[in-house]
């Protein structure tokens, strides 16, 4: 561990020495920010007060309203410790979409989605989708994505999805990572991600790139155009954004070849048992020999050779080896192809009142898939014993009015082909309205509407119909053979293409109005105050054949395609002001001292009223060092999908504590183990049926999250050494009332150390009848308020850009570094706080299924240089090594994941004669492979969310602007 530490002091060490600058990621606190204070509090104070108003009110135009804060000012250096990646940092690199670059934010870790996400395995029936969608999500500080804020230009999303935002419409991008509740309601607890417009373009811009991977493969490629032009009436900007990404398959990586499971300390290929030869649970009378026999006496056999008409034809089923390689279908680069266009203007209508517009529309067509069609006896079909295809003798499965014991046969359907699912997804944003002066003061207001919409459509191709599937089997059609192409031809009669649906429109108006009170000694207090309606709805919707039966856990297709439909609305009303008030100014001691106060009033009409208060302090002993410190309020209502989902089926990966237990114990646990046989030895396969959905279907009243936020940091900006800024911030969110789905595990485990607890009447185990007595038949998982989460750490950044020198007649060129860095010293979680057994667990330095990679280091050092017409950048990317907590599929035991740094480069040279730029880089240099984390419950036995999984990466962009 000391090796790891020792690397990343080496590198704090080596950017403060080497004194270079600002990386690509520029903190938004500048050197100079306190002079231009001064400066404009001295012309203030020199002019007359037949100039005041009129100077007020250029003051005023000069202003900004910094991501965080209600506040328009002209200092930037404020309470909020707001990173500002520029243009060049979001485009020095080889992906066209703004959500690779995002994620790789030190502040972001736990889950995020990405194009690497394919449908992973199930559930894709689901609203909420895990990924084959082509969305980008971030999540900062662990916290999840619902609690990280994505704004444009201050303003909502109907679509959080980054990658629909086109690249060519953004000037930059604030990231704040902190809780913002009195700034901008719901969801800001992790942060916020504000994406500000590129209003100020002139001429016209044309752009393409491409790019591919080292192994031949990943492309992605595209172009984008931008015009625009302003005047004394205004300004517009317009442009086109196109990009497209070709799939991975997971066999072209070593690393995703094969499921890979850690089982009792050893790495091994393993994978599914629905197996083509079938996975078969008879009497073990009726088996070969010599088979491990389970205690009811039932063992598994699986099709050795023949056509399985004859008991001869089978042989034992061995778990270790007779395996299905599912990660042989899956995608670690979904395919994927946008188009997106944008509008933004502004019309002056007079001096004094503006009309602007920004509107931008995207089409993605995206798609994953998955390995051939698994199914079972459980999904619905059956086979009687008297069926001539049957050479056991048994029922498999649950025919009409059958009472006897019934036993289980699994297969796959591999003649079918993949199971694709795509995706159509359309996203409209507009955002309109007016702002002006009241008069010659230095108020200003404005009123605009927001509308937002999004529509996505989504195709699972080949998946098998039950009841076609049950008329190929009472026909007589051998399915225990499917080498014979003439049953999977018959086969083929039964496939189906079920359709979801997904639209969701948000709809708001506003009104705010910002400028001073009155001036105080210490200069003017502050004030803006706005108001604002929102309205949210959702339509989900599924084809007849595709609806869960809760009941039999089925529906017309395969389960693990079954969804249900779900509708909803949401309307707020909130009220919300912020003041600054600088107490004292260029005093001893205290060259500035501000105070900072913000109120939110909120009324959701799902889950009733919350007012949430901010307080923070600005000061500055000298005018080269900024004192912050932030206390806020936060807290996140119920979204639409946690209200309204319909019921899905999951698959959760579980250690059941009935496992192994003697008599004695296991009576002592009768309804956390209710039917579990004495020295049981757990499920066939640790993943079991899950039963999610929203709070409103599972008659569960779901209420916000409520929290605190807290920022102490340090912003540094000597005079005496031009070009060098530095920051320190130790943050902290506590957060209580978590919105989460019930967890199968905490489920399990609640119900195990209290009898009494009310989570155990969602643990549904197949009875004493059953071939599976004591297995888990599935799990209901809503979503509901429990648990509390709260993290804590440190984040340092600095930059510095060296004065011009020349090494004799010799000019080096001009250079810049930056480091900017995230310590997560606690990431405590107790997921049933007031019940028996409940503990806090710290999963800062760990990987979690719940949680994700909360690794404790993550740090970028970006080096850039330049010279006349050439530049060129340097960056290395650190993730500190953790723990996989229950990798072992066994043990249960941890596992260690290894740290990482990834390097890249880039290099770019303008030819003014043509006004072109061409640039030219490459990703992930040493072509590191991500660190195993195994399959838990992943496709890919990575984290797909935090690593790279392409491998080096090469990419050429040319830009001409004319």
């Amino acid at each position: 561990m000391q090796a790891h530490y020792n690397r990343l002091s080496i590198a704090v060490r080596l950017a403060l020495s080497v004194g270079i600058t600002s990386s690509a990621v520029v903190v938004h606190a500048q050197d100079n920010s306190a002079q231009q204070n001064n400066s404009a509090q001295q012309n203030t104070s020199t002019q007359n007060t037949a100039e005041q108003p009129q100077a007020s009110k250029a003051k005023t135009l000069e202003a900004m309203t910094v991501t965080g804060s209600l506040i328009r000012r002209v200092d930037t250096e404020t309470a909020s410790p707001v990173i500002t990646l520029d243009r060049a940092a979001l485009t020095n690199n080889g992906s066209p979409t703004l959500g690779d670059v995002l994620q790789q934010l030190p502040s972001v870790s736990g889950y995020a989605t990405n194009p690497a996400n394919n449908s992973n395995g199930g559930g894709v029936a689901s609203p909420t989708l895990e990924g084959g969608d082509g969305a980008s999500r971030v999540s900062l500080r662990g916290m999840g994505t619902n609690r990280t804020l994505v704004l444009v230009d201050g303003q909502r999303l109907a679509n959080a999805d980054l990658n629909m935002i086109p690249q060519n419409m953004i000037q930059s991008v604030d990231v704040l990572a902190e809780g913002a509740s009195t700034a901008y309601g719901s969801d800001a607890i992790g942060g916020v991600v504000n994406f500000h417009l590129r209003k100020d373009f002139k001429g016209a811009e044309f752009s393409i790139n491409d790019g591919i991977s080292s192994h031949g493969d990943g492309q992605r490629r595209g172009f984008n155009f931008t015009t625009g032009a302003s005047g004394e009436a205004g300004n517009i900007v317009a442009g086109i954004d196109w990009n497209k990404y070709t799939p991975v398959l997971a066999t072209r990586r070593g690393f995703s070849q094969q499921a890979l499971y850690l089982s009792s300390g050893v790495v091994a290929p393993a994978g599914s048992h629905t197996t083509p030869a079938g996975h078969i649970l008879i009497p073990a009378g009726l088996s070969p020999g010599g088979c491990d026999v389970n205690i009811q006496g039932n063992t598994y056999v699986t099709l050795a050779q023949g056509n399985g008409s004859s008991l001869s034809d089978y042989r034992c089923f061995h778990n270790a080896t007779d395996v299905f390689n599912y990660n042989g279908y899956n995608y670690i680069q979904t395919e994927q192809k946008r188009v997106n266009f944008f509008v933004l203007g502004n019309y002056n209508i007079t001096s004094n009142l503006t009309a602007f517009a920004d509107v931008f529309y995207n089409r993605t067509n995206s798609a994953g898939q998955d390995a051939p069609a698994p199914t079972g006896t459980s999904d619905g079909w059956y086979i009687a014993a008297n069926n001539p295809i049957n050479p056991f003798g048994v029922t498999f499965g649950t025919p009409p009015g059958f009472a006897g014991t019934s036993y289980v046969m699994n297969t796959r359907f591999t003649g079918l082909g993949t199971r694709l699912h795509t995706y159509d997804t359309d996203n409209f944003q507009i955002n309109t309205g007016l702002r002006g002066h009241f008069g010659q003061s230095s108020w200003l207001w404005d009123a605009s509407i927001n509308y937002g919409y999004t529509n996505r459509r989504q195709v699972d191709y080949n998946e098998v119909n039950i009841a076609a599937l049950q008329s190929v089997i009472n026909a007589g059609v051998n399915i225990f053979d499917q080498s014979d192409p003439s049953v999977t031809a018959q086969l083929k009669n039964g496939v189906d293409s079920p359709v979801y649906q997904y639209t969701a429109a948000m709809k708001q108006v506003q009104f705010n109005a910002s400028g001073e009170l009155w001036d105080l000694p210490a200069g003017a207090m502050q004030l803006s105050a706005g108001a604002l309606y929102r309205w949210n709805g959702m339509n989900y919707t599924v084809t007849p054949d595709a609806i869960l039966n809760p009941g039999t856990a089925t529906c017309a297709v395969l389960a693990e395609a079954c969804g249900s439909p779900g509708r909803g609305a949401i309307n707020v009303k909130e009220l919300y002001a912020e003041t600054l008030i600088p107490l004292l100014s260029e005093k001893p001691g205290a060259y500035s001292l501000n105070l900072d106060l913000g109120v939110r009033a909120s009324d959701y009409s799902t889950s009733g009223t919350t007012t949430n208060k901010k307080i923070a302090l600005e000061y500055k002993p000298i005018a080269d060092l900024l004192i912050r410190a932030t206390a806020t309020q936060v807290f996140r209502a119920p979204n639409l999908d946690e209200l309204y989902d319909g019921i899905t089926i999951t698959n959760p990966t579980i250690n059941d504590p009935c496992v192994g237990l003697s008599a004695a114990t296991l009576a002592a646990h009768p309804v956390a183990c209710a039917s579990v046989p004495p020295q049981w030895q757990g499920n066939p396969t640790p993943q079991i049926t899950g039963y999610y959905s929203g709070g409103k279907p599972a008659g569960v009243a779901l209420k916000p999250e409520h929290g605190m936020s807290y920022d102490l940091g340090l912003v540094y900006s000597p005079s005496w050494l031009e070009g060098f800024s530095s920051t320190i911030d130790a943050w902290r969110i506590n957060l209580h009332d978590l919105l989460t789905p019930l967890a199968a595990q905490t489920i399990l485990n609640a119900c195990f150390a209290n009898e009494g607890s009310p989570y155990c009447n969602f643990i549904h185990r197949y009875p004493s009848t059953n071939a599976l007595a004591g297995a888990i038949y599935f799990m209901n998982t809503p979503e509901v308020n429990l648990g509390n989460l709260s993290t804590s750490g440190v984040d340092f950044s600095t930059s510095y850009a060296i004065p011009h020198f020349d090494l004799g007649s010799i000019n080096p060129g001009n250079f810049k570094v930056g480091l900017n860095t995230t310590y997560t010293s606690s990431f405590y979680n107790d997921s049933t706080p007031g019940q028996p057994g409940a503990h806090v667990v710290n999963y800062a330095g760990t990987y979690t299924q719940q949680f994700g990679n909360i690794a404790r280091w993550r740090g970028t050092l970006t080096l850039n240089w330049s010279l006349g017409n050439w530049s060129a950048q340097w960056q290395t990317r650190y993730i500190h090594h953790l723990t996989n907590l229950n990798a072992d599929a066994v043990t249960g035991a941890p596992a260690p994941v290894a740290s990482i740094l990834y390097h890249s480069a880039q290099i770019a040279y303008s030819v003014p004669s043509i006004k072109t730029r061409f640039e030219f880089g490459v990703d992930n240099i040493a072509d590191k492979a991500p660190p195993l984390i195994y399959q838990n419950g992943l496709n890919y036995n990575v984290d797909t969310s935090t690593y790279d999984v392409l491998g080096r990466y090469y990419w050429a962009r040319a830009t001409v602007k004319f």
